[in-house]
């Protein structure tokens, strides 16, 4: 079967579709050798999928759906799979499988897409759908989750409660006499919650807590062959505590283990971490060569992973000392810049920690150092600029502004009118692109049904996801393009892009006035942050929806709370 379906696939035909006699097992066959991200068991997935949905079994279902999301390696299409899960699993009225979706949802924020605050509040509701469930392994899962975004969060007191939890509960199961795979999984759990465990306590200055984690891990990994990435997390987490307490050489032993077993399993989020304590601690031996190798390396990895944490910050404060010392403006430039970058994702992310972070560079001398170093590197470009100087084209410029001022003011008013009493009207509709015959075809029902799928689809912010489309949405909501377009135009009064547009600027304009964090994002975070590709096309939406751009809007805003 395995050799047809191939060469069927080698010809450019359809796979058949009555597979719907072949057991799930046997499907399931199919797929199951294929590695993470490799689309080509794709094929076989949507057999299940389809196979499931014929038989409307929900719990089959959201395992395909999982599936899909397993071999997908476009983290968009993930996303999608994810909301597919959690539709299904809420229709199931499974709280089982309501919390296993809202899980494997915010694995993807934290893990691919590195919106650790997004990724909190899913394991929130993943955990809350938990409580009822007799499935300790699930609970516990959930707990290790919910610890592992609050420890990059840099809430450590929190994080280590979760994992001291997870951690007994993984300890004692790993011990029953189950099947392997389980034994497996829960050693996994066990020697994961103990390092990360060892981190908080670390960070927490809770050392000698942190010594005994560690060297429990070392002697109990130190002979196997199953779990070696998590060897490597021991090895890092022991050089690390030698650096600290200056044992250099002992130190260095212990890192560079750590780094050839993470770098061979691909963690590459671990990995740059690893090149930080590297450069420290030949920084501290000193060997400037070698410190600058791997501080560098750090930056690479930063550019291209986008892997930012409080921890490798310093990295870069090195770098520009060490420019500024040699003479090396352009590096200096170059690294100000990169510690900037890095900034704003800190203090976007890392809430609890930005306000911590002690640094000789505080964000307004790096500006400064950067602006100085941009005039100098292109001074002798500069032009001289020319001063207007009549009265009359002065006066003219200032009754300008003040007619500018007056007006952004009263779309300012009017924008914080619309937030507390939203109004009834709505946008004038276009157009329907559902042919006349096709309209009868729809009963009070099935728009009512599409009606109620659409409010699900705001209230869960599902319009924040990027790249949808009419076709994509209809394909989230179960429900085709043509039904969804009809009850857009002809019911709602609106269009599918204006619909969506509105959706996605009201919700940041809510945020903006109602988080005061949104006021100091960047316009690209904005954009992303509201599923948008582009911060040209967000800057163009806002302002076609409020009649003012982001940052007159945030400027404003920011003068109004700073009024006494």
């Amino acid at each position: 079967m395995i050799f047809n379906l191939f060469i069927l696939l080698a010809q450019g035909q359809n796979v058949p579709k009555n597979h719907q006699g072949e057991s799930y097992g046997k499907i399931a066959g199919l797929f199951d050798s294929y590695s993470e991200n490799d689309e080509r068991a794709l094929v076989f997935v949507q057999m299940y999928i389809d196979k499931a949905k014929k038989e409307e079994n929900y719990q089959k279902l959201i395992r395909g759906y999982e599936e899909a999301i397993y071999y997908n390696k476009r983290i968009a299409a993930k996303l999608l799979y994810a909301d597919s899960a959690i539709y299904t699993a809420r229709k199931s009225r499974d709280h089982d499988q309501i919390a296993r979706a809202y899980l494997g949802k915010g694995i993807i924020y934290f893990y691919n897409r590195r919106q650790y605050k997004p990724a909190l509040d899913l394991y929130l509701t993943a955990y809350n759908n938990s409580k009822k469930s007799t499935d300790e392994y699930l609970k516990n899962k959930i707990v290790y989750h919910l610890g592992t975004v609050e420890s990059y969060l840099g809430d450590y007191k929190e994080a280590a409660s979760h994992f001291e939890k997870s951690a007994d509960y993984y300890e004692k199961s790993m011990l029953k006499n189950n099947h392997p795979n389980i034994k497996l999984n829960n050693k996994l759990g066990y020697f994961n919650s103990l390092y990360r465990l060892s981190t908080c306590y670390k960070n927490l200055r809770l050392y000698s807590k942190e010594d005994s984690l560690i060297q429990i891990g070392l002697a109990k990994l130190h002979d196997t062959k199953e779990l070696t990435l998590e060897y490597g997390y021991f090895q890092k987490g022991k050089g690390v505590q030698l650096l600290r307490q200056r044992r250099l050489d002992e130190s260095l032993k212990h890192l560079q283990i750590a780094d050839e077993i993470i770098n061979d399993k691909e963690d590459y989020a671990s990995l740059t971490t690893v090149y930080f304590y590297l450069g420290k601690l030949f920084l501290a031996k000193p060997d400037r060569e070698q410190a600058l190798l791997y501080l560098t390396k750090v930056d690479s990895m930063v550019n291209r992973y986008h892997f930012i944490t409080p921890e490798i910050r310093s990295a870069y404060e090195h770098l520009i000392n060490d420019a500024k010392k040699n003479g090396d403006r352009e590096k200096q430039l170059y690294f100000t810049d990169q510690l900037l970058k890095v900034d704003s994702v800190i203090n976007a992310d890392f809430v609890l920690l930005a306000s911590k972070i002690h640094s000789e560079y505080d964000r307004k001398s790096l500006v400064e150092d950067k602006n100085r170093l941009e005039k100098e590197k292109y001074r002798g470009l500069a032009i001289t600029c020319l001063f207007i100087g009549t009265t009359v084209v002065t006066s003219f410029l200032l009754i300008r502004a003040r007619k500018k001022t007056k007006q952004l003011d009263l779309k300012y008013r009017e924008i914080l009118k619309n937030y507390k009493n939203p109004p009834q009207g709505e946008p004038k509709p276009e157009s329907s692109t559902v042919p006349s015959a096709d309209k009868k075809l729809y009963t009070e029902e099935m728009i009512l049904t599409v009606k109620e799928k659409l409010k699900r689809f705001e209230e869960e912010k599902m319009f924040l996801n990027k790249n949808l489309t009419l076709t994509i949405v209809a394909k989230m909501l179960g429900t085709n393009r043509n039904l969804l377009s009809y009850v857009l135009n002809d019911h709602l009064q609106t269009n599918f892009t204006m619909y969506l547009k509105q959706l996605r600027i009201n919700y940041i304009t809510t945020m903006l006035i109602e988080n005061n964090r949104y006021l100091n994002y960047t316009v690209d975070t904005l954009a992303d942050a509201c599923g948008m590709a582009n911060r040209k096309i967000f800057a163009a939406h806002f302002t076609e929806i409020t009649g003012m751009k982001p940052s007159e809007f945030i400027r404003r805003r920011k003068e109004e709370l700073n009024k006494p």
